[in-house]
């Protein structure tokens, strides 16, 4: 690869919170396996991409997401990737709060059709 190359890569649009999220640690570490990404399920690999494009959006800054991350877990706790991924949506909702991206009352309105069934998974 060239050196003109390398450097298109590290400064395409959302290439900071690409290596800001590489780089999360300690309790907002993601889970992996040797080195990969574990998603357990795809509402997680979702979810996880939901953040990283909210974030590049500029919708919140990525500190603020691990912050709102790190205070989920910290406050819920988390055992497995299951939990984990059930924090990472607390602190999107909690990064998200305070925006125009999202209606509150329809978040928790779609959340409840879910719970209940009344609303099917679309692909």
């Amino acid at each position: 690869m060239t050196e003109s190359a390398v450097a298109c890569t590290t400064d395409t649009q959302g290439a900071e919170v690409d290596r800001t999220v590489s780089a999360m640690d300690g309790v907002v570490a993601m889970p992996r396996s040797n080195g990969e990404l574990v998603f357990e399920a795809p509402w997680q690999s979702r979810a996880f991409g939901m953040a990283v494009s909210l974030s590049r959006a500029g919708f919140f800054t990525w500190d603020t997401f691990r912050a709102e991350l790190a205070r989920a877990i910290a406050d819920k706790g988390q055992n497995g990737v299951d939990e984990y991924y059930l924090r990472w949506l607390d602190a999107l909702e909690a990064a998200l709060s305070g925006t125009d991206a999202v209606d509150p009352d329809a978040l928790h309105s779609r959340e409840e059709e879910f719970r209940t069934h009344t609303r099917e998974e679309v692909f």
